[in-house]
């Protein structure tokens, strides 16, 4: 399996396309397309290659493992952490000499893209915010829980991210993810994944409920795109709608899915499809 080192951690990553599209008449470089998993220790790539991979004709799609998840190599609970997820980002583009990367995150993969914006804003070419927040709002998680599935699910999602234990993330993903979106990943998707829930829980207790970046969106420096669901409970479209509001506005480009959750493309897979296409020709139009 391929994996680079990047400081003291061998990452896994995986890829779909070539970086060179070659015609009759020249060569081209294509954009590179870094994709960035959330539910970090219960999710890996694998959760995201059906939609992503999809764009392997007009980018070179990287799928990366992050620190201690999937099939990375395991690390202790120092490198569980905002600060390493987002500094391997930028270091992992160092090492494999990627430049002006498009860089998606779903969730978490968020969450961890608004720490590499904030070490290094000018690095990226482009970015994809999808079903993510830059300050989680619980009680809105709760809330729209609570309107979908009942007051017993939404304790469940409470406790969850209060106080995380293996219980509660069994919980979770049997009670609160077929909430996720109409066509909610099943149990049996996500436990395909290498999962290490002690990931997960490390997360909720130390970063999960106080990561606040809503102001460190201002230092974006490229053309960014927000994706959310309009019925997500799990990545409610005010904590978008927060983020669009701190982001210059020439650089946002901000569509909320009607009557999709999270995420978004596997409600609305066709119109999903087409609003990333569509950005990603615009940063090739743009880079000529």
């Amino acid at each position: 399996m391929p994996k680079v080192k990047i400081s003291d951690a061998y990452l896994f990553f995986d890829v779909y396309g070539s970086q060179l599209s070659i015609t009759e008449t020249g060569v081209k470089e294509k954009p590179t397309l870094i994709v960035l998993h959330g539910g970090h220790g219960i999710a890996d790539h694998t959760l995201y290659v059906k939609f992503w991979s999809q764009f392997s004709g007009i980018a070179q799609v990287i799928f990366l493992d992050q620190r201690g998840c999937g099939r990375s190599d395991p690390c202790d609970s120092s490198g569980w952490n905002l600060a390493h997820w987002g500094q391997d980002v930028y270091d992992f583009c160092q090492a494999l000499n990627i430049k002006k990367p498009i860089i998606a995150g779903v969730s978490m993969g968020g969450h961890v893209m608004c720490e590499y914006v904030n070490r290094y804003p000018e690095h990226p070419g482009a970015l994809i915010f999808c079903n993510t927040e830059a300050k989680l709002d619980l009680e809105a998680m709760v809330e729209k829980f609570d309107e979908l599935g009942g007051k017993e699910v939404a304790e469940i999602c409470r406790q969850n991210y209060l106080s995380p234990t293996p219980e509660s993330v069994d919980a979770y993903q049997d009670h609160c993810i077929p909430y996720y979106a109409k066509n909610a990943y099943t149990r049996a998707e996500v436990k395909r994944c290498l999962q290490h829930p002690e990931i997960f829980e490390h997360y909720c207790q130390h970063e999960m409920m106080r990561f606040d970046y809503l102001d460190t969106l201002s230092k974006i420096a490229c053309p960014t795109l927000l994706m959310v669901g309009e019925q997500s409970p799990g990545h409610p479209p005010k904590c978008a709608q927060l983020m669009k509001d701190k982001i210059k506005p020439g650089l946002v480009t901000y569509h909320e899915f009607k009557g999709a959750g999270a995420p978004v493309y596997n409600d609305s897979p066709e119109e999903a499809y087409q609003v990333v296409h569509k950005f990603i020709q615009s940063i090739i139009a743009s880079e000529g």
